[in-house]
């Protein structure tokens, strides 16, 4: 009842835009990157300008216990929730009781709770936002964030002592709101930190109720450590620190000969160590140098227990063989992903900050030695998109009315044909000669030859005859594509007057996404709703519209025509008026990502790992060893091979390990080529047998086996178990 009471109410304040724009807790399109990423933008904006920024962090006692329920009344009355929503959420919260068990199982006489929202209910976070929606009102003179009972308060300006006085002033005015609203500040467990590029800060107090804020030297909020100076040093040190304990876990499942499979590792340390090293370390560009290189270092050691190579192995090669990025080129990526999600919505307060902070980096001297932070850079490739983007206030779900939101239309997944059916075409005629005489058949379909083409859009309506071609920019997904097929359909159907409409496509993914609950899911496509609300049109004009999934390339004639129409309109469709929505532009972020990694790799490969480079010239989209499940060993050692750097006597002699690489057999060095294909002591009848059967020209070399293969790998792996290789 509650998730149901919730979902109206959510699309009510959302949609009506009740909440303040400075609340990021709790709502769908926001997060905790949204309050960090305006309060270190506007810290950078100010250091530009020559300023400082005097912050005040709150502790607010007990907050979601103190919510005064008639004034939460009062809260919902000004923001016309509908009476009968209002006083049913009023009656859940009110006359609740409470009992104490002891040790002993003795029960206390119940009480009565007369106040407070429940710890854990869904709709207690809702309300609390309501409840304190016009907290910004309070502290106009100055910035506020706030992410559910967390409130920051800062103010920027070039006297550090003005900043403070007038944030002292504010705090009063924000503690007279709180009282009155039944929360109380709590003066020691709240922190002010100035934030200054002088080298010397003059002591400021700021007060609460005649009591000192204690000023600190850098402060850790929303789980990001900020220092004075914003330089990442403290946060780098915290991240190591708990890294180092993580670290810990990988060697206790697995060594370099023993343990779990490389692949099971690399997901473990995308979950416990890289996790920690992305959350909101983009924020943070340009850093302290040595800082960020400290997490570099996290990242060598953790991939080289993950693969169990050598302390040698260069890292450039050990990043691509894991299909792992330098973290400086992932900070890029997150920071392109944040901001093309952003950007859609128009009303967003980063916006316009972002504007700023790339016309300060433009003509400050500060910015002169200094890289550009990533937002800026962001930025600047979500302008030189040429195509506009979709815009709403709010995720498209609220732009629509609640009835269109929620609305799920008649989708057919199983219209009496599978994939792979060869009698697809005879199956799906009998079907509509039984159940759907006098319907109209319209078939849709996208295509895509290449990255950078555009997508094409064919329909087909077969008992006319008609067909229609579009094509939608580059930069859009055959998913969108899709929806626009469907779409069109829809838009023809209406203007026809068609009665009974029966659309195909062959697109499940999009056809299920009409069936998803669109408070639970996080595919925010404004296509999806679009057609929910052409489809309500046609319910209100009684007009039947049923969406089918049939399967593609299978010989149904409307299928193959709406197929041919949509590769013909990649070159020659109608370019209809269409907006990139964030959904396809967050698929940018990673194409940069691959050109950047890409580009360096080339370079780099030349200088070191230059026989890794033959081996691996391009950066794969996965690790080879996904999916192919060999031993531990096996794995690690085809690896090290591929990096060269394992224990043949060659290698070991180069490094001063050893003092000959000569054989045992006498016949020639230790190389790898020496230990798979020529050495008389090893036994190689499996090896030879198996690279005859894969059809493998002998006599070979390591380096052409060394190549991606699973197959071969597989023959090396057989070749490794047998001799009981340790390399």
């Amino acid at each position: 009842m509650e998730h149901l009471i919730k979902n109206r109410l959510e699309w009510f304040v959302e949609s009506h835009n009740l909440l303040s724009s400075s609340q990021f807790g709790f709502r769908k399109g926001r997060s905790t990157m949204d309050s960090l990423g305006i309060f270190t933008t506007d810290i950078r904006v100010a250091f530009s300008e020559h300023e400082s920024v005097v912050a005040a962090f709150l502790d607010v006692k007990a907050a979601y216990d103190n919510v005064q329920l008639p004034i939460l009344r009062k809260k919902l009355i000004q923001c016309n929730v509908p009476p009968r929503l209002r006083d049913l959420i009023i009656r859940v919260l009110s006359d609740r009781l409470i009992s104490f068990r002891g040790n002993d199982h003795s029960i206390a006489p119940s009480r009565s709770i007369w106040k407070g929202l429940p710890q854990g209910s869904v709709l207690s976070p809702l309300l609390f936002n309501i409840y304190t929606a016009d907290l910004q009102s309070a502290c106009n003179r100055v910035n506020v964030l706030q992410y559910a009972d967390d409130i920051l308060l800062y103010s920027c300006n070039k006297s550090i002592p003005s900043a403070a006085d007038l944030l002292s002033r504010t705090l009063e005015s924000l503690n007279n709101w709180l009282e009155l609203h039944g929360f109380e500040l709590s003066p020691s467990k709240s922190n002010i930190v100035v934030f200054s590029r002088k080298l010397s800060i003059p002591a400021i107090n700021v007060t609460l109720k005649n009591q000192i804020i204690p000023v600190k030297p850098h402060i850790k909020f929303l789980g990001l450590t900020l220092d004075s100076r914003l330089t990442g040093q403290a946060h780098c040190e915290y991240i190591v620190t708990k890294c180092e304990r993580n670290i810990n876990i990988l060697r206790c499942l697995a060594g370099v000969w023993w343990g779990a499979h490389p692949f099971s590792l690399k997901l473990l340390y995308n979950a416990i160590i890289r996790s920690l090293l992305d959350y909101g370390s983009f924020l943070l560009e340009p850093a302290n140098v040595s800082a960020l290189q400290s997490l570099n270092r996290i990242q060598s050691k953790a991939l080289r227990i993950v693969t169990g190579t050598m302390r040698s192995s260069p890292i450039n090669a050990l990043q691509v063989e894991c299909v792992d990025p330098p973290l400086d080129l992932r900070r890029q990526f997150l920071s392109d992903r944040y901001l093309f999600r952003t950007f859609q919505f128009s009303l967003h307060p980063i916006s316009p900050k972002i504007t700023l902070l790339n016309d300060s980096y433009n003509r400050s001297r500060f910015w002169a030695n200094q890289s550009p932070p990533c937002l800026v850079i962001s930025f600047r490739r979500f302008k030189s998109i040429k195509d506009p983007m979709f815009h709403s206030p709010n995720l498209p779900m609220f732009d629509h009315s609640y009835p269109v939101t929620i609305l799920q239309p008649r989708v057919l997944l199983n219209f009496g044909s599978a994939k792979g059916d060869i009698c697809a075409k005879n199956h799906l005629q009998f079907a509509l000669g039984e159940n759907w005489k006098g319907w109209h058949t319209l078939f849709s379909d996208a295509s895509k030859f290449s990255p950078v083409g555009c997508v094409g859009v064919g329909t087909y309506h077969s008992q006319y005859g008609i067909v229609q071609k579009a094509k939608c920019p580059p930069e859009s997904s055959v998913f969108a594509g899709e929806c626009m097929g469907i779409l069109k359909c829809l838009e023809y159907c209406r203007v026809a007057r068609l009665k009974r409409s029966l659309i195909f496509s062959d697109s499940k993914s999009v056809l299920q996404s009409f069936l998803s609950d669109p408070f639970s899911s996080k595919l925010h496509n404004p296509l999806i709703f679009l057609i929910k609300e052409e489809i309500a049109i046609s319910y209100r004009r009684d007009c039947e519209i049923v969406l089918a999934w049939i399967p593609s390339h299978s010989g149904i004639p409307g299928n193959e025509i709406a197929d041919h129409t949509a590769k013909q309109a990649v070159a020659c469709g109608d370019k209809i008026p269409f907006k990139n929505c964030a959904f396809d532009l967050l698929s940018l972020p990673k194409k940069y990502l691959y050109n950047s990694w890409n580009a360096r790799w080339h370079v780099s490969s030349r200088t070191k790992a230059k026989n890794y480079g033959l081996l691996q010239p391009d950066i794969g989209q996965k690790p080879w060893f996904y999916k192919l499940f060999l031993s531990k060993r096996a794995t690690s050692t085809i690896i090290r091979m591929r990096l060269n750097h394992c224990l043949s006597l060659v290698h070991l002699s180069k490094m001063h390990y050893r003092d000959t690489s000569l054989c045992e057999c006498g016949l020639n060095v230790v190389t790898l080529n020496h230990i798979f294909l020529n050495c008389p002591r090893l036994n190689h009848s499996h090896l030879y047998s198996g690279l005859i059967f894969q059809k493998i020209p002998l006599p070979t070399h390591m380096p052409s086996l060394l190549t991606p293969n699973p197959s071969v790998f597989r023959i090396l792996s057989n070749f490794i178990k047998i001799n009981n290789l340790k390399l």
